[in-house]
């Protein structure tokens, strides 16, 4: 029994080792583009490019995903305190919950296009170059 929880806990600490050594190496090779951004005139690469690089924004996504995902979390095990939560919104003025929705469907979305962004200047640049 002990061997087996020694064995959970070694390839729990050697994934934590590789994440951290995979998050490591992105660091480095941000920071080796803006030097190479820095030393060339003719890139044009962007500081959105490199913020995407980073993942900065991961807490608003986790924020932004928490804020819809909780109430439906809460009325499937607590159904009478999910039901309040849902009567309490129904309360809330249309143009709240509407530039809320709107709000967070621009974060979600302008994440994923900036994901995507870098592949079409690219593909665009091929074109014109």
């Amino acid at each position: 029994m002990f061997g087996l929880i020694m064995d959970i806990v070694k390839e729990g600490v050697t994934y934590f080792k590789e994440r951290q050594e995979q998050k490591h190496q992105v660091k480095l090779s941000v920071l080796k583009n803006k030097q190479r951004l820095a030393e060339s005139e003719q890139d044009y690469n962007h500081d959105w490019e490199m913020a995407s690089l980073e993942s900065r924004d991961r807490f608003l996504r986790i924020v932004s995903f928490s804020l819809f995902s909780v109430p439906l979390v809460v009325t499937v095990i607590w159904p009478d305190t999910g039901a309040q939560i849902f009567t309490n919104l129904e309360k809330a003025p249309d143009w709240y919950v509407q530039t809320f929705i709107a709000i967070n469907g621009g974060v979600w979305g302008i994440v994923e296009l900036k994901h995507a962004a870098p592949a079409l200047v690219n593909g665009i640049r091929k074109i014109k170059g």
